[in-house]
């Protein structure tokens, strides 16, 4: 099954709406995770939501990486999509 960058970049809003506690409309409009409550507690909560929501295995220096909404759409696309 391949997931296009619009359905994978929509649940990963509804993942981290979840752990952070935002709207999706919220987090779409300031998309940088510092914004919000991301500490390593969130961090560690979104990386075992998303792995479990799309069941992959996610490298954790590259998830630490990401800043953004935009970049972990982009993490989790090219691994699902190889």
């Amino acid at each position: 099954m391949t997931n296009t960058v619009e359905q994978v970049g929509s649940r990963v809003l509804e993942v981290l709406s979840e752990v952070l506690n935002q709207q999706p409309e919220a987090l779409a409009a300031q998309p940088v995770l510092a914004s919000y409550d991301w500490d390593s507690l969130a961090s560690l909560e979104a990386l075992a939501q998303l792995e479990s929501a799309f069941g992959v295995r996610l490298e954790l220096r590259a998830f630490q990486a990401v800043r953004t909404v935009e970049e972990m759409t982009a993490l989790l696309a090219a691994t699902l999509n190889g």
